[in-house]
């Protein structure tokens, strides 16, 4: 894998880790629980995103 490849999937890894952290803090933040539960939703697919990148990480080096 190439050097820019890395890269540009670290920072994918960083954008995803950002999201998910600002997803929590907005669940954290909310009072409706239909949006909590939305919110978290976006929580999880950005966990599992960062998860699967982290993982080919792993995987390439």
């Amino acid at each position: 894998m190439t050097q820019k490849s890395l890269t540009e999937l670290s920072e994918l890894l960083r954008s995803e880790e950002l999201a998910y952290k600002k997803c929590c803090n907005y669940v954290a933040d909310a009072t409706d629980e239909d949006l909590k539960a939305e919110l978290g939703r976006y929580a999880n697919n950005h966990k599992h995103r960062f998860d699967t990148l982290l993982g080919y990480l792993e995987n390439a080096r």
